[in-house]
């Protein structure tokens, strides 16, 4: 409950942009006081236009690729994942890279028809899957044909700054077996070994919280 209500316009855009309707507030709420009050016009603008911007059937589609994402990982029988017998190691990445090409496919085909869809289009966990489609991307070339367009989405707001890190340390990583924010490894194909050496690690935290990540110090991850 917020006890100063001179901020109470800011915190309800903010909520606004996360996806919050003021149809949800508790009516005992000072923010609930604010969405029925005329003050609060500007707000039921912002709210009109962020959901006449989203895209509720590609939302959708892109959170069940990121429960596909995310589930085919949290799967991984890792003393396989780790042998040293190569064979071992590609029964188990196979069908992950496989998975994961066809998500970069067609995240590379929504881009062409929409352009890097924003939070306020399909929501965070749709967002964050067209970054991860790159990040799980295997070809070097397919993920810096599209940084550039990551970019901008996360500079017009469209889209979290902290995701976009992931995407430049998967570039890093695989051409230098170095990152910048040591938010992503790379197991290297030929010999097995994970890289995750951060190239500048002594400012490593002030880099990651400069793009929206928590101290690697603290254990946390937004992966």
């Amino acid at each position: 409950m917020l006890k100063d209500t001179s901020d109470v316009q800011a915190y309800v855009n903010r909520a606004l942009d996360l996806g919050a309707s003021g149809d949800i507030l508790a009516l005992d709420s000072v923010l609930n006081g604010y969405w029925g009050s005329t003050a609060s016009a500007y707000s039921h603008v912002l709210w009109a236009k962020y959901q006449a911007m989203e895209l509720p059937e590609l939302k959708a589609e892109l959170e069940q690729m990121f429960e596909e994402d995310q589930g085919a990982r949290r799967s991984i029988d890792w003393e396989k994942a780790d042998s040293p017998d190569s064979l071992v190691r590609r029964s188990v990445w196979a069908p992950i890279e496989a998975l994961d090409e066809k998500h970069t496919a067609r995240v590379i085909e929504i881009i062409r028809e929409h352009g890097i869809p924003g939070v306020h289009q399909v929501g965070l966990t749709g967002n964050k899957m067209i970054f991860f489609a790159f990040i799980h991307a295997s070809d070097i070339g397919t993920i810096t044909d599209h940084v550039l367009l990551l970019s901008a989405s996360v500079r017009k707001g469209d889209s979290p700054a902290c995701w976009y890190a992931y995407v430049i340390d998967r570039i890093m990583v695989m051409t230098s077996k170095e990152t910048m924010f040591g938010t992503t490894g790379y197991t290297d194909p030929r010999d097995g070994v994970t890289y995750f050496t951060s190239v500048v690690w002594t400012h490593t935290d002030l880099l990651r919280e400069a793009m929206g990540l928590p101290r690697s110090s603290k254990g946390r991850s937004f992966y």
